[in-house]
């Protein structure tokens, strides 16, 4: 695939972002033996959202940003990652359509991560 000087700049922008920000994750893959180790950048970042009642309620949405590439398998909604010893459910996956990968996590009860969480 053909990229744009763009789409080079920002790959370049986007690994060395990935070095500098990014810290080791391990990845629980529906389908994989064993489980995966990989690297990402980890925000939770606090939002308001409005539940259309006109009153805001407060939440952290946790997100993991990861280079495609990286990966010897894509994770799909359902799968799970473990980040700074926590457990997350992937609840959906966004593509930058870059190479990069958006996780919308889900925070599944704060224990210590096994090895496969199925496990």
């Amino acid at each position: 695939m053909a990229m744009t000087v763009f789409g080079d700049l920002t790959q370049a922008m986007s690994a060395i972002v990935l070095t500098t920000f990014g810290e080791p994750v391990v990845f629980h893959i529906e389908g994989q033996p064993q489980a995966l180790a990989g690297r990402g950048v980890f925000t939770a970042m606090h939002q308001e959202v409005d539940a259309s009642t006109g009153v805001s309620v407060s939440s952290v949405q946790p997100v993991l940003e990861v280079r495609q590439s990286d990966l010897p398998a894509t994770p799909t909604e359902g799968d799970a990652v473990t980040v700074q010893g926590a457990l997350y459910l992937i609840v959906e996956v966004r593509p930058d359509g870059l190479g990069f990968l958006k996780l919308m996590l889900h925070k599944g009860g704060g224990h210590e991560a096994p090895t496969h969480p199925d496990s």
